[in-house]
């Protein structure tokens, strides 16, 4: 007598939420494509709604989001970290696979692994403020936009100083969410913010190296079409 087996079960749909252009989105990005999950990203491209509908319901009016759905429930988590964690969850070890930034906190030999998180983490949230004011509203610079500039140069500046400390300091083996935030972010200068990088020769080193990994080159910046055009 033959024992029946139950059906295999399907693999959950997994959307990510956001836009080809944005360094957050690219960050989720390449956590699927390092950790072979399959994924369809969902363009939103009205950043100027005030409406959480257009954002998957998020009340910051932020993106992105991912939506993991099955044919019983469907959950939505926002943000860039909560994104990549869930992710990581869809694969077996998946997290214990992913170097964390709350982690860097239980570093005892010294704060500069948290500290390069918190320093990333402004960087980024600085060149979404920078671009825009200065490229997509196009105003005129003013005291606190001449500021943020200033403290995205510093950023970069101590970066680039501490990246080999940094480097030698992360764990080996695991996927760092720090090295995937760094390069979405040197990559997304030249795209929406042109800086000279020149003076930064470990960075442009560190990008042009992660540029070649296969994550890397299946999520190039773009500006996604809107569906009418």
């Amino acid at each position: 007598m033959q024992i029946p087996t139950a059906p295999p079960t399907a693999p959950p749909v997994v959307e990510i939420l956001g836009r080809s252009s944005s360094h957050y989105t690219r960050m989720v990005r390449l956590l699927a494509h390092a950790l072979g999950v399959d994924y369809t990203l969902r363009p939103i491209h009205d950043l100027m709604s005030e409406q959480p509908a257009t954002f998957a319901g998020n009340p910051a009016l932020k993106l992105p989001a991912l939506r993991i759905g099955d044919a019983a429930r469907t959950h939505v988590y926002w943000g860039s970290t909560n994104a990549c964690r869930q992710l990581a969850r869809l694969v077996p070890g998946g997290e214990a696979r992913v170097f964390w930034p709350e982690q860097a906190n239980a570093q005892l030999d010294g704060p500069l692994l948290a500290n390069a998180h918190e320093v990333l983490a402004h960087a980024m949230a600085a060149q979404v403020e920078v671009v825009f004011h200065e490229v997509v509203s196009q105003r005129a610079a003013d005291a606190a936009s001449r500021k943020r500039r200033r403290s995205l140069e510093l950023c970069l500046a101590w970066l680039d100083a501490e990246l080999d400390a940094i480097h030698a300091a992360l764990p080996t083996g695991r996927i760092a969410l720090f090295d995937l935030g760094l390069f979405c972010l040197l990559e997304h200068l030249p795209f929406r913010n042109p800086m000279d990088l020149s003076g930064h020769p470990r960075l442009t080193a560190f990008a042009a190296a992660f540029a070649a990994r296969p994550e890397a080159r299946a999520t190039p910046y773009a500006f996604d079409p809107r569906p009418e055009d």
